[in-house]
């Protein structure tokens, strides 16, 4: 992927831009790099739409803006600037893991610019209920936001890193998974990276005042991931305008890599399907 950079309240992004067409802001989360969008963007631009596919704040050095927090809010308004640092008045947002969190804040918080929404991995957060089984299967929550969170996450040449993925996807196996932790763990070899991308783990407020969406909406999930198939099929009780569920049988939490041809395909219906700008 070739990036570029822009700036817009003060902030730099990171970004490549490809294809012609509506819109599309494709956000990766942990851990993973914007090259884990790669085929989605080029199967996205086959199908006649621009993709922009940013680095998430803190996950690239050009990025990271000393004293600015990961709260729900303040990473609402990072994808509203990433729209004006491009120039662009409405896009549809789609996020994986953290990047769903940030779509899904970013649609509530500006409602006039984003189209429609998909959260890949993470339901609606408001349908993430606590028990005792998920906050073991989360337990990496409190892990990576204690102060030796970035000391665990590096130690033999990031283990941990290894270790959450097989977790987290189970069944997931090959050069394309090997690739994406070789990738992650370049990104975070650089300390200040590390503590930016830990910095959301920090900060976290996942589901705290995120009410009904308005917009259109596709949430995707798989059968192996830490959260239930449940939270994933009752995501659609928080969206005002349609929406649909998609669960990828077998998948873990890249389902979008996982199950690539599914995602793929119910991803661009689901952006064709959508009213004319």
């Amino acid at each position: 992927m070739d990036f570029k950079s822009a700036t817009a309240h003060g902030q730099r992004f990171v970004f490549s831009d490809s294809g012609e067409g509506p819109v599309v802001v494709l956000i990766h989360g942990f851990p993973d790099t914007p090259m884990g969008w790669d085929k989605t963007s080029k199967a996205l631009n086959s199908a006649g739409f621009r993709t922009i596919v940013p680095y998430l704040r803190g996950y690239h050095p050009d990025t990271i803006v000393h004293g600015r927090r990961y709260d729900g809010e303040t990473i609402a308004q990072d994808t509203l600037r990433l729209l004006d640092a491009v120039e662009v008045d409405r896009a549809v947002l789609v996020g994986h893991d953290w990047g769903a969190a940030v779509s899904y804040r970013a649609a509530a918080a500006g409602r006039e610019r984003v189209r429609a929404v998909c959260g890949v991995a993470i339901p609606h957060p408001a349908m993430i209920e606590r028990s005792p089984s998920l906050l073991w299967r989360g337990r990496h929550f409190i892990t990576l936001r204690v102060p030796s969170g970035p000391w665990l996450a590096r130690r033999n040449d990031f283990a941990y890193l290894d270790t959450l993925m097989r977790r987290w996807a189970p069944y997931w196996s090959g050069p394309e998974r090997e690739q994406t932790l070789a990738d992650v763990k370049e990104a975070f070899a650089d300390p200040r990276v590390l503590e930016g991308a830990l910095g959301y783990y920090r900060d976290a407020s996942p589901g705290e005042g995120l009410g009904r969406l308005t917009q259109p909406g596709l949430v995707i999930g798989g059968t192996t991931d830490l959260i239930d198939v449940d939270a994933f099929t009752r995501s659609a009780e928080k969206f005002d305008g349609p929406c649909e569920v998609v669960i990828a049988e077998g998948a873990g939490h890249w389902p979008h890599r996982e199950a690539e041809a599914l995602v793929h395909e119910r991803l661009i219906a689901f952006l064709r399907g959508l009213p004319e700008e």
